[in-house]
């Protein structure tokens, strides 16, 4: 959205200087041209954009470059869509007939029930006997091929208020049907709650069969750290025919089920699929859904994701809840090494621009702050120190389970969480929401609770895969670069031993940071390559620093890269992010942080990163480690967070390391 501000004389019924906000392409371009109709006794028009602003439309955007020809702008403004709305436009290509419900921005809740077609006939024109006395159907289209139907329905139904007839209320239902022919499956979504769904097949489909029990199952197959957060049953039990189970009681479950004493009859849960975290739901009578909605094309492409799921016939449903994540709820912390504390995930899902710590004397907004392991010495086993990290000191915070399925939260000052106008003590907010802790053989904890994998992640790390650098000339005791630029920092090696592989390299080193250094390349203005490089320098002992094998120069950097690896499903807010830090900056008077390009490149990747495809990687820098030292211990752990980081990313761990 851009707002224009329109310098001329009065005309058309907009005064001078007076500001509008088109958010259409199409009515900008239709108001400029009844705007700019000059005349004799009228000048010539102007308009003001701001294309500062890296959320303006794209389309505006190429109109608003200086010198731009908009006659060849606008040719081809249907060609840098982004990505999404391209693929969707394809998909509206094939329906060749006018269909007002395309136009209307469809976006369909997640959800589907399965027919298989093997000796059904396909019919969809014959949906038009579908309307009753109770609704009728408004609009709808079938495209080209004749393998999807949409209509909508409207219904009048009466109000429960009164017993009176003449008073309806109208509701509004969309259906979709899709027929994937090359699999024989028919999916159906209703957005009604008692769809006629049935009806609706005996229609289009007749002799179709619906696809039910365990196959429908087979949907949860495939997700990497699958948690399941609810399981229904139907159990073989006098007086206890249904029950429902949620965290730990999932664990104590499996056993009945592998020995069929019980029935699954719906599960949901999320995990990662194809480096995104995705969720799944699944019902014995044969529904299937997501918490999401999206467009038509991508519920299409969903629907074909999940019935190549049910036709497998490899797929045992019982190990796959058998291989999900487990639950255990907690006496005490593990005697796991931990790697890692970060922000719940309820903070990470909103703008941090919006959220601020604060104490008596100062306020800092989240972005700003980070949460970082104690070192300090704890001797009950039922209690965590962390720190709570920013510009104005290290302040102690300690967890501690209390029981209960709870934990308390103790501070060594009063600090508050802002989130919006609401402000809240830092201490109920973390008992409310917990912070989240990386452990390395890649479980988690979540307050007091661990999720772990059942599977083993203690494999090694090919050390043939492993990059070895030449420090010579580097004080690798010495992290950072700092807003000096040590030249003999670990920081400011890695950095210039690829400044020439970028187009703009980005210091991100503070309490805060995506990682150490954010280099990112620009490939034609379609693709963006972001590596994240994590640093981390070598201890000295009797005052000089030895690369070696000992296991604690791995836990702290491997578990950076963990907790940087968010940043992944959302990577144009990683950029607006470094946009966000380093206005900051320099509004304070600081050095940049850019080590190179400009500001104004970093907010132009910002623009691209709406359409453009991405190259993501993950570097940990620790010089510490000896490639001809390297233990099993240090493979192992830096072997469990590739395993990890490939799983929730699909992104490939790199190791740089000495010689």
């Amino acid at each position: 959205m851009a707002p224009v501000y329109w310098k001329s004389h009065q005309s058309h019924g907009v005064k001078s200087g007076e500001k509008v906000t088109h958010k259409s392409i199409n009515v900008m371009l239709q108001f400029t041209g009844r705007f700019t109709r000059t005349t004799k006794n009228v000048g010539d028009a102007k308009f003001i954009a701001n294309i500062a602003n890296p959320n303006v439309n794209e389309s505006l955007e190429e109109l608003y470059k200086e010198d731009s020809d908009w006659n060849n702008v606008i040719s081809s403004i249907s060609s840098k869509k982004i990505k999404g709305e391209k693929a969707y436009q394809e998909f509206r290509e094939e329906f060749s007939e006018p269909s007002k419900l395309l136009d209307l921005g469809l976006t369909p809740s997640i959800s589907t029930t399965v027919y298989r077609m093997r000796i059904a006939k396909w019919s969809p024109e014959r949906f038009i006997r579908f309307g009753s006395k109770q609704f009728q159907i408004v609009d709808s289209v079938i495209n080209d091929e004749k393998d999807t139907l949409v209509f909508s329905i409207k219904s009048y139904l009466p109000v429960g208020w009164t017993s009176s007839r003449e008073l309806f209320d109208e509701s509004w239902d969309l259906y979709i049907a899709f027929y994937d022919k090359e699999n024989d499956l028919l999916f159906i979504h209703s957005s009604a709650k008692d769809g006629l769904v049935k009806r609706l097949v005996k229609l289009i489909a007749e002799d179709a069969t619906q696809v039910k029990g365990e196959y429908v199952f087979r949907a949860l197959a495939g997700l990497k750290r699958l948690k399941l957060q609810n399981v229904g049953l139907n159990k073989n039990k006098k007086g206890l025919r249904y029950s429902m189970h949620t965290g730990t009681e999932i664990n104590e479950q499996i056993p009945d089920i592998e020995a069929n004493r019980a029935k699954k009859s719906n599960i949901f849960g999320k995990g990662f699929e194809n480096g995104k975290l995705v969720s799944i739901g699944c019902s014995h009578k044969g529904k299937v859904w997501a918490m999401d909605s999206d467009s038509l094309d991508q519920w299409i492409a969903w629907c074909k994701g999940v019935g190549k799921k049910i036709l497998d016939d490899r797929i045992d449903t019982n190990e796959v809840m058998k291989t999900a994540m487990q639950t255990e709820e907690l006496d005490e912390f593990p005697n796991i090494p931990a790697l890692a504390i970060d922000w719940p995930i309820e903070i990470l899902r909103k703008n941090e621009m919006k959220i601020s710590i604060k104490s008596a004397t100062w306020e800092e907004t989240l972005i700003n702050c980070e949460l970082l392991l104690s070192d300090l010495p704890v001797t009950d086993p039922k209690e965590i120190k962390f720190i709570l990290n920013n510009e104005y000191g290290k302040h102690n915070i300690s967890m501690r389970i209390k029981g209960g399925e709870e934990v308390a939260i103790s501070l060594e000052s009063n600090l508050d969480i802002k989130i919006g106008e609401q402000t809240t003590s830092l201490a109920e907010f973390f008992e409310e929401h917990p912070p989240t802790i990386f452990l390395s053989d890649t479980s988690l904890i979540d307050g007091a609770f661990r999720y772990y994998p059942n599977e083993d992640y203690a494999y090694k790390y090919d050390v043939n895969n492993i990059e070895d650098w030449d420090w010579n000339g580097v004080d690798i005791s010495v992290e950072s670069q700092t807003a000096n630029k040590l030249a003999n920092s670990v920081q400011y090696y890695t950095i210039h031993k690829i400044l020439n592989e970028y187009d703009l390299i980005f210091d991100d080193d503070g309490a805060g940071e995506i990682a150490d250094v954010v280099a990112i390349k620009n490939i034609d203005n379609n693709r963006l390559v972001v590596d994240l490089f994590h640093c981390k320098y070598c201890s000295k002992k009797g005052g000089v620093a030895t690369p070696g094998a000992r296991v604690d120069d791995v836990y702290q950097v491997v578990g950076q890269a963990e907790k940087s690896v968010k940043w992944f499903s959302d990577k144009e807010k990683l950029i607006l992010r470094l946009m966000e830090r380093e206005r900051g900056r320099l509004k304070n008077g600081r050095t940049s942080r850019i080590e190179k390009g400009t500001f104004e490149d970093l907010a132009n990747l910002a623009r691209i990163s709406r359409y453009a495809d991405f190259k993501l990687g993950v570097s940990i820098v620790q010089p510490a480690i000896s490639k001809a030292k390297v233990s099993d211990d240090q493979l192992t752990v830096i072997g469990a967070t590739a395993a990890y980081i490939d799983e929730i990313s699909g992104v490939k761990l790199r190791v740089i390391i000495n010689k």
